[in-house]
């Protein structure tokens, strides 16, 4: 008899499994079963009749005859732990069951096991779905680890540019004054210094633009132009500048 040698198919808990078993052209009329072994016993669990089609109560089984490719095909889905056991499609010839193919179903907990070669060539198509979920799963994965090194990337750049910006920000912040919170003139700005075009009997001179008043002990500065560093030198009258301890809303 055909099918004696039992064939082992492992599938995860909620995949599928297909089947295939050819019978010659003397079986072609008889009735077509998929059973389960069960108490030493064999037990049909759906049939059809020559060129049909037949389907379990709870649709999870489906078995179909091609009469033209001398084929009964038969396919479990959202297979259960229960659902292990042996099992054989076969032909039902004068009240006995005659086995075409013997299957040993194993279904597993658990991550899915790569599929076998014999299963890639065989069936391709439900490789191909049992494999899409995890494949799925995988790519989101990679996706999200993608995204977060992006994201890291861009935090760590930002970051970068942050500082250098405010490096460039505190030197060019040194020409505007040397002592926090006291403004001093601007080299270019009008009355800053005295144009010698303008008064030329005059000497050169140089304002000092103090906004608020200062203790005794307190320095003056002021800027002055790079231009102005080279120049001839010239003669420069001094004078002593004190200020008196009055308040601050008057001054002399």
């Amino acid at each position: 008899l055909q099918g004696q040698t039992s064939e082992v198919q492992r599938r995860r808990e909620g995949g599928a499994v297909y089947i295939e078993c050819p019978y010659t052209q003397t079986e072609y009329d008889y009735t077509k079963h998929w059973c389960l072994q069960r108490d030493g016993q064999w037990q049909s669990l759906v049939f059809t009749y020559s060129g049909g089609k037949g389907q379990s109560r709870d649709k999870r089984i489906t078995i179909k005859d091609d009469t033209t490719r001398k084929t009964v095909s038969i396919t479990m889905t959202d297979l259960k732990t229960e659902d292990s056991g042996t099992y054989f499609c076969g032909i039902y010839i004068n009240y006995n069951y005659v086995p075409l193919r013997t299957i040993s179903l194993n279904v597993f907990h658990g991550e899915y096991l790569y599929p076998t070669p014999n299963q890639l060539f065989n069936h391709p198509t439900l490789v191909t779905a049992s494999l899409s979920c995890s494949s799925s799963e995988n790519t989101l994965v990679i996706l999200s680890v993608v995204l977060f090194i992006l994201l890291l990337l861009a935090l760590v750049t930002s970051t970068a540019l942050g500082v250098r910006h405010y490096k460039l920000l505190r030197r060019a912040g040194t020409w505007g004054g040397l002592v926090p919170g006291r403004a001093f003139p601007q080299p270019g700005s009008t009355g800053s210094r005295g144009s010698s075009q303008e008064d030329s009997k005059g000497p050169p001179y140089i304002n000092l633009d103090v906004q608020s008043q200062p203790s005794p002990e307190d320095p003056l500065y002021c800027n002055v132009e790079p231009s102005q560093a080279h120049r001839t030198p010239q003669h420069v009258e001094y004078a002593i500048i004190a200020f008196n301890q009055s308040p601050r809303n008057g001054r002399k």
